[in-house]
This record gives structure tokens, C-alpha cells and sequence, in this order.
């Protein structure tokens, strides 16, 4: 999945498209520094959440 979520599609478009696709093992970059993405942030984490699967740091993922 390749969503460009730098290129400000808006909040919807991110949720969707992140938990439409995100699966266990999925790495998911977004980019805090766009409007879209940080009004996204909650409902994407809350829906992986819901998908028993949590978030981690780079550092974490390499780790594993």
C-alpha cells in the first residue's frame, strides 16, 4: 500500500485507506507534519487498536 499521505488528502481519505489495508506486520509511516495526518492519527490508532495490533517505534521494529 502507498498512500501519500504528505500529499494532504484529508482525514478520511488517511483512515481509510490505513485501515483498509494495515494488516499484522504492516509499517506504516505517516508524516506528523501535515494537517490531514495528524487529524487522523487517533482513529487510525484507535482502529488498529480495535485490530489487536499496536504501534511501535523505528527503533522497536528494527529490534524485533
Amino acid at each position: 500500500m502507498e498512500l501519500l499521505d504528505f500529499a494532504d488528502l484529508g482525514k478520511s481519505a488517511i483512515i481509510r485507506e490505513v485501515l483498509g489495508e494495515a494488516r499484522g506486520g504492516s509499517v506504516v509511516s505517516m508524516h506528523p507534519g501535515h494537517t490531514g495526518t495528524v487529524e487522523a492519527l487517533a482513529a487510525v490508532l484507535d482502529g488498529l487498536r480495535r485490530r489487536g495490533l499496536r504501534a511501535v517505534t523505528a527503533s522497536e521494529l528494527v529490534r524485533t
